[in-house]
């Protein structure tokens, strides 16, 4: 907070917090508790009244520095061009402004004016689109899951399948929004699957525990999934934590009959569809391909995954599961709708 108030002390004093000023020195306010109520220096606060007292005006004389390359009404046209469209790049926004004898030739003037009105470029939020069904259910789950306590969420063995791409991921769309809006629909960029050269792994999270990572070529079918995941690694994890809850996804081989009766006798938690934002294993996932470094091919991903699993701390995964009660309660106060985890 201090550094915050320091760096505001340079910012020109708009004409507002002159007649702010103006009106608090004449209602007998000193010139520190001027300056402590508005973020200001005392000798600020000082000058102000003094250049009112002597010349008798407060606005600020114009500088003799360079003067604006844009008025009024491009200024409001590259607000609208912003708001209207979040996710146009700097050149559209050029493109579309009004006819002038002085173009605005430079990006950085656009960026500049954006930055003026609070609109910054950042990547958008990327989710997996809701239908009203899908709110539903997670309103549902999120009422159900609202009496549970860490505790009982640190009993729930989170899993979940990921896929990572030898190709990075395209994340150069941006959009212009405010501070506090990431989580504003408009500014959200709904994702769709696609296959692409990579590997699939699978993995199972706890609060006090991890599985190993699971490679999985090809695809996973529901015996594949019996065979391979929940018979040598699933069932053994619930077999030796008494009270433990199995949670996975919708997936069809999650949901087959072969899987369910390999699951009988243990507790599974229900899961609505299209909630990765609810599972704590995502930011896993993305803790994880943070870490990637470009790999030449599948097999020496697979090897860069398995390292970055194993170095992952348990730490981490426990803060993780712990934050389970907030993720319901954004749920909740989203109305099933997109939460910001």
């Amino acid at each position: 907070m201090p550094l915050r108030r320091n760096r505001r002390q340079y910012e020109q004093l708009k004409d507002f917090d002159r007649g702010r000023i103006i009106g608090l020195r004449e209602a007998g306010w000193s010139n520190r508790r001027i300056g402590r109520h508005l973020g200001r220096s005392d000798m600020v606060v000082a000058r102000c009244w003094q250049q009112w007292i002597t010349k008798g005006r407060v606005y600020r004389r114009g500088g003799s520095g360079r003067p604006r390359n844009t008025n009024d009404r491009e200024d409001r046209a590259i607000r609208r061009v912003a708001t209207s469209a979040p996710t146009t790049s700097l050149a559209s926004i050029q493109r579309h402004l009004p006819p002038s004898r002085h173009p605005v030739k430079s990006r950085e003037t656009i960026r500049r004016r954006l930055t003026e009105v609070g609109l910054r470029s950042r990547r958008p939020l990327r989710r997996l689109p809701l239908t009203p069904h899908h709110r539903q259910c997670r309103l549902d789950f999120a009422d159900l899951g609202q009496a549970w306590s860490v505790t009982d969420w640190r009993r729930v063995i989170f899993s979940d399948e990921s896929r990572f791409s030898l190709s990075a991921d395209d994340h150069r769309t941006r959009v212009w929004r405010r501070t506090g809006q990431r989580s504003d629909p408009a500014f959200i960029v709904e994702r769709h699957t696609a296959i692409s050269q990579g590997v699939t792994v699978w993995g199972a999270i706890s609060w006090d525990t991890r599985s190993s990572l699971v490679v999985l070529q090809g695809t996973l079918t529901a015996r594949r999934y019996v065979d391979d995941i929940l018979t040598p690694i699933v069932l053994p994890m619930l077999s030796s934590r008494p009270g433990a809850i199995y949670e996975q996804d919708n997936a069809f081989p999650h949901t087959a009959r072969l899987s369910q009766q390999c699951l009988q006798g243990y507790d599974v938690l229900p899961w609505p569809a299209r909630s990765p934002d609810l599972s704590p294993i995502e930011h896993v996932w993305d803790a994880l391909g943070r870490q990637l470094q470009p790999s030449r091919d599948t097999g020496e991903l697979t090897a860069q995954m398995q390292r970055l699993g194993q170095d992952l701390p348990q730490g981490v995964i426990s803060d993780l599961i712990e934050s389970m009660p907030r993720r319901i309660s954004a749920c909740i106060a989203a109305r099933g709708g997109f939460t910001t985890y």
